[in-house]
C-alpha cells in the first residue's frame, strides 16, 4: 500500500522528524512511502532518509533554488486553515501552504495519510478525502497543550479516522477528556532503530543528556544535580548535546556553579548514537515527556537511564531498578542521589545497561511499522479494505517473520536522499583508525573506489590507503600507528575514483569512544588522531604531533587569576624545573584597527578546504599573528612586556601545575584587546629548553573552543578569561568591558 506522512519541515532537527525518518525506513521495506514536507529550508535533511522513500516539498524557501517560493505574495499572508492553537506550526504555514496542501490532498492516491503535528492535522481534517485512512499523530501530550489548541483538536479530530498518541497514558487522557464518537484513539510508541555502533562499555565516567535546549527539558535542574555529583566524584563529567534558545542560560548556570570544564555544552550531533555509546549513564530531567526518544536511544546503546518520573513516557519505557532509575522528586538532590547510586555501584550499572539493551528492542522500527499495518487493517472501512482481511491475523508476529499482504504499487524512482554507501570511522584502542565503507542493502552496482586518500590542508601532502574487502560486503582501510607518520594539522579524507577526481568522503559515524578515557604515554612523543565531521558533513582528522607536550587536564579561573593542572609528556623524568610563559601576540597593523575582530589565533586549520567552525576563532583578539609567527615572539624582546615569566611546579608522577595572576597581565597591557598564549619552558635559568604550548589534545573533542567555555572575570577596567583556540591550545583574552547595550565577546 501507499503511506504518506505530512511533516512541517523535514530539513530541521527534532524528535518528530527523527521518529518519522525511522518509521518511514521500516515501512519502505514493504510499502510505497512518501514524506511531504510543507517547507524546504536546506539542500539536505539533517537525518539520513531511506532512498526508497520519496520526498516531496511543497514550498521551497531556499533562495538559491529555481523553485524558490519565498517571494510569492501568498507566502507572506497568514494561514487560514492551519490550527492557530499550534502557535509554532501555524507561524510556519501561510496562504501558500494552505493552497498547495489542499491541492495535494485532493489528488493524493495514498491508502493512509499521517499528519505529524496539530497544524497538519488541521490540513488533513479539512482537505483530506474519504479515499484514504486519515491518521493524526500526537507527539506531545494533551495536558501540555494550551486551551486554544485543545479546543482546535476537539473540533478537528472528529474528521480523522484515528488519533495516535505515543504513550498509553496520554491516550487515556484523550479518551477521558476528549471522547470522539467515530475517531479511535490508540497509542503507538515512536521507534528507534538498532544502533550501528556497539553498546557502551560503561566505563567512561561520563553522564550524557541530549535534546532540544528548551525550558521544558529542565536542564538547569540536571546541571545543579551534577554539581553535587561533581563535588563527590570530581572525575566524572556531564555532556549535554543539543541546541535551542536555552543554551546561553545553561552556560550561565554552568558558570555560576563553577562547573566549567566538567559540564560541557557539546552542541547538536547527528547521528547521536556514537555519543550515547560514550556515556556510562544517561540523564533526563524533563518536566514532561510525551514519549522519550532520547531514553530509548540511550537504552539501545546499552546505557542505563536515570530520569525524573514525569508524565508520561519515562514510566512506560524504564523499568525502575531493572534497566534504569525513575526519580519521583524533581529536585537536584534526588536526581544527584540516583546518579551517584549508579556511579558508585559499577556492577549495578552494568546489569542495568545489559537489561536496557534487551528491553529497548521492543521499540525497533520493524515492530512499530507492524503496528501501523494493523492500525490500517482495523480502522479502514470494510468497503475499502480491498483484500486486507488476512492482515488482521498477524497478531504478535514481527515484520521479520511476516510477509506483506498489501501489494506495493509501482512507483516513480524515489528521491535518493540517503547515500548508497555510508562511512564508519572507528578509533581503535591502540589509537589507530579503521574506515569502513558500507553499502546499503538497497544499493546496486559495484563500489567505484579501491582506495582512500588523506590530504594535508597546509602542505597538500597526500597519503593513499588501500581498501580491502571486509565482512558483510564492506570495504575497509586501516590507518595504523606504526605504518604512518602524519604531520600535525587537519587531514581531509577522499575517495579515490579511477579516472575521476577524488571526492570528499562523508563522515557517517565517527566512533571515537576509545579516546574519551585516553591516557597518554608520558615517556613518548605525543601523537593524536581525532576524526570528526566538518560543518559540511565530511570526514577529517585533527592530528597533533609534539615531541614534548603540556597536556591540560584542569582549568580554574577565579577573580584573582588562572590555575592550570596537567600532564608533562616526554619531558625528563623526575621533577624538571618549569617556567610558565604568558606571551602576548604581536600586533603588526595600525592601532586604529584594534577594534576589528577579524584575525584568528594559531590554528591547525589552514588552506581553502577548511570547515568554517574549525577555521575561525571567534574568541581571539584582533591583529594577532597566526601559526608559527605567534611563537616567534618567544625569541624577540622587541615589544616591552611581551612575555611574563612565572614559576610552575612539576611533580614526580608527571603532573604539573601553574598559575597566572590576572593583575600581571594588566600590568603588562599595552592594547585594549590582547591575547596571551601560554607555554611551559623546561630547564633551569641559563639552560632553558624549547617552550612547550599548553593544550588539550588527549580526548575525542577535535575542537574545544565552543564546548569548554569559561566566564569573564572583571579585574579593574578589563574583562579576562581563558579560552581554547581552534587548535585546542590554551590562551587568555583581555578586553575592555562592553559598551552599554553590548555583550562581552
Amino acid at each position: 500500500m501507499k503511506i504518506v506522512f505530512l511533516i512541517q519541515n523535514l530539513y530541521g532537527i527534532g524528535g518528530t522528524i527523527r521518529s518519522t525518518v525511522n518509521l518511514t525506513a521500516a515501512l519502505a521495506e514493504r510499502h510505497e512511502v512518501e514524506v511531504v514536507s510543507i517547507l524546504r529550508t536546506a539542500d539536505q535533511p539533517s537525518f539520513d532518509i531511506d532512498a526508497r522513500v520519496r520526498v516531496r516539498d511543497l514550498v521551497d524557501l531556499r533562495e538559491s533554488s529555481p523553485d524558490f517560493a519565498g517571494d510569492d505574495p501568498r507566502q507572506a499572508q497568514p494561514s487560514q486553515d492551519a490550527a492557530r492553537g499550534d502557535t509554532r506550526g501555524h507561524h510556519h504555514c501561510s496562504l501558500l501552504t494552505d493552497q498547495r496542501m489542499a491541492a495535494y490532498l485532493a489528488e493524493c492516491d495514498a491508502d493512509m495519510v499521517i499528519a505529524t503535528r496539530p497544524a497538519l492535522i488541521a490540513y488533513l481534517a479539512k482537505y483530506g478525502t474519504g479515499r484514504y485512512l486519515k491518521v493524526g499523530q500526537e507527539h506531545w501530550i494533551h495536558n501540555g497543550h494550551s486551551q486554544r489548541l485543545r479546543a482546535d483538536l476537539r473540533e478537528l479530530c472528529p474528521d480523522l479516522d484515528v488519533l495516535v498518541t505515543v504513550s498509553e497514558g496520554d491516550a487515556e487522557v484523550y479518551r477521558t477528556k476528549m471522547p470522539f464518537a467515530d475517531t479511535a484513539v490508540v497509542s503507538i510508541p515512536n521507534s528507534v532503530p538498532q544502533p550501528k555502533v556497539g553498546p557502551s562499555t560503561l566505563d567512561t565516567k561520563t553522564i550524557v543528556a541530549a535534546g532540544r535546549l528548551i525550558t521544558v527539558k529542565r536542564y538547569p535542574l540536571l546541571i545543579e544535580a551534577f554539581a553535587k555529583v561533581a563535588a563527590e566524584r570530581p572525575d566524572w563529567r556531564l555532556r549535554l548535546y543539543g541546541k535551542g534558545p536555552e543554551a546561553p542560560h545553561l552556560q550561565q548556570v554552568i558558570d555560576d556553579l563553577g562547573l566549567n570544564g566538567r559540564a560541557l555544552m557539546m552542541g547538536p550531533r547527528s547521528p547521536i548514537e556514537t555519543e550515547w555509546a560514550k556515556g556510562s549513564i544517561a540523564a533526563v530531567s524533563s518536566q514532561l515527556e510525551s514519549f522519550g526518544m532520547t531514553i530509548v536511544e540511550a537504552m539501545r546503546c546499552g546505557v542505563p537511564v536515570v530520569s525524573v518520573d514525569c508524565p508520561y513516557g519515562p514510566g512506560e519505557i524504564i523499568s525502575h531498578g531493572n534497566d534504569g532509575l525513575l526519580v519521583p522528586e524533581a529536585t537536584p538532590s534526588a536526581l544527584a542521589d540516583a546518579l551517584l547510586r549508579l556511579i558508585e555501584d559499577e556492577p549495578l550499572r552494568h546489569a542495568m545497561g545489559a537489561a536496557a539493551l534487551r528491553n529497548a528492542q521492543r521499540f525497533d522500527p520493524a515492530e512499530i511499522a507492524l503496528r501501523y499495518e494493523r492500525l490500517y487493517a482495523e480502522h479502514m472501512p470494510a468497503r475499502r479494505v480491498r483484500g486486507l482481511a488476512r492482515l488482521r491475523d498477524l497478531g504478535a508476529r514481527t515484520i521479520a517473520g511476516a510477509r506483506s499482504l498489501v501489494p506495493r504499487r509501482a512507483a516513480d524512482q524515489p528521491l535518493a536522499v540517503q547515500a548508497p554507501v555510508t562511512t564508519h570511522c572507528l578509533v581503535r584502542q591502540d589509537g589507530g583508525l579503521t574506515i569502513r565503507l558500507i553499502r546499503e542493502p538497497w544499493a546496486t552496482g559495484a563500489l567505484a573506489t579501491n582506495a582512500l586518500a588523506l590530504r594535508h590542508r597546509g602542505t597538500a601532502t597526500t597519503i593513499e590507503l588501500p581498501l580491502v574487502p571486509a565482512e558483510d560486503g564492506a570495504m575497509e582501510a586501516r590507518l595504523d600507528r606504526g605504518a604512518y607518520r602524519l604531520a600535525e594539522g587537519r587531514w581531509d579524507v577522499y575517495q579515490v575514483r579511477p579516472g575521476k577526481r577524488r571526492r570528499r568522503l562523508a563522515a557517517g559515524l565517527c566512533d571515537s569512544r576509545a579516546l574519551v578515557n585516553a591516557f597518554p604515554d608520558l615517556r613518548r612523543p605525543l601523537e593524536t588522531w581525532t576524526p570528526y565531521a566538518t560543518d559540511t558533513g565530511e570526514l577529517s582528522l585533527a592530528v597533533r604531533a609534539r615531541t614534548m607536550h603540556a597536556e591540560v587536564t584542569d582549568v580554574v579561573s577565579a577573580s584573582t587569576g588562572l590555575t592550570v593542572h596537567g600532564l608533562l609528556i616526554n619531558l625528563p623524568e623526575g621533577r624538571p624545573a618549569l617556567t610558565l610563559l604568558a606571551v602576548r601576540r604581536v600586533a603588526r597593523r595600525a592601532a586604529a584597527s584594534l577594534d576589528q575582530d577579524e584575525l584568528t589565533a594559531p590554528s591547525l586549520d589552514q588552506g581553502e578546504e577548511t570547515a568554517p567552525s574549525l577555521d575561525r576563532d571567534e574568541e581571539t583578539a584582533p591583529l594577532l599573528d597566526q601559526g608559527e609567527e605567534a611563537a616567534s615572539s618567544l625569541d624577540q624582546d622587541d615589544v616591552p612586556g611581551a612575555r611574563i615569566a612565572l614559576r610552575a611546579q612539576s611533580h614526580l608522577d608527571g603532573r604539573f601545575s601553574c598559575s597566572v595572576p590576572y593583575q600581571r597581565l594588566l600590568e603588562a597591557r599595552s592594547h585594549s584587546h590582547e591575547v596571551w598564549d601560554l607555554y611551559l619552558r623546561p630547564g633551569e635559568e641559563g639552560q632553558e629548553g624549547e617552550p612547550i604550548r599548553l593544550g588539550r589534545f588527549c580526548d575525542d573533542i577535535a575542537e574545544r573552543k565552543g564546548v569548554e567555555r569559561y566566564p569573564h572575570q572583571q579585574v579593574e577596567d578589563a574583562l579576562i578569561r581563558p579560552f581554547y583556540t581552534a587548535g585546542n591550545e590554551l590562551s587568555v583574552r583581555v578586553v575592555p568591558p562592553p559598551a552599554e547595550g553590548e555583550s562581552a565577546v
